[in-house]
């Protein structure tokens, strides 16, 4: 999964005036990488505010490393880790506070409102699948929950989800594997 507009070179540019101090060097950086990572937080989160938070605190993050940046490694997934560390962080601290794990309203009332099938039913069968598998998914530790929203959500590849992640590729090849296993015993009723 690539970026836009000039892609990796001219993002190890930006990050090199970054780490210089280069304040505008931000702008453009941002706009090439916030919608990708408003969708890995958003698939991880689930919640619109706390997605956004969470990219704006991971470009802060980003500004503030700049200097420790790698400057042989690709923004892109740099940026998307420090996006699923924070996406982590804040889970963690609204599991704590008792918030639930919610699915997204976004979407989804839409193709309720919209289908043109015979029965209202199927509507309501879908949204509750969907709070079915919003529901397994909350369930997973945290890098497994990563390894699937980045795989199912995000599309990107095995190799895309272990440089983001900083995990090998076996490893994200096992999480997955434990966190499919886990999901479909969760939408089964059993214990994983």
């Amino acid at each position: 999964m690539g970026v836009s507009g000039g892609g990796a070179s001219d993002d190890r540019d930006l990050m090199s005036r970054l780490a210089g101090g280069d304040r505008e060097a931000l702008t453009p950086l941002v706009e090439r990488h916030q919608r990708r990572l408003y969708r890995i937080a958003l698939g991880y989160l689930r919640q619109h505010e706390d997605a956004l938070d969470v990219v704006q605190e991971a470009f802060v993050k980003a500004f503030q490393a700049a200097g420790r940046w790698d400057g042989s490694a690709d923004a892109g997934p740099w940026l998307s880790r420090i996006t699923v560390n924070l996406a982590i962080d804040r889970w963690r601290r609204n599991r704590r506070r008792g918030q639930t794990f919610s699915p997204l309203a976004e979407g989804d009332h839409l193709d309720v409102l919209t289908d043109p099938g015979p029965s209202p039913d199927r509507g309501v069968q879908r949204r509750e699948a969907a709070d079915r598998l919003t529901l397994a998914l909350g369930e997973l530790p945290d890098r497994q929950r990563a390894v699937v929203v980045l795989r199912h959500y995000q599309e990107l590849s095995l190799e895309e989800i272990a440089s983001t992640l900083g995990m090998s590729l076996g490893t994200v090849k096992s999480s997955l594997h434990r966190a499919l296993h886990r999901m479909r015993a969760t939408l089964a009723g059993e214990q994983p």
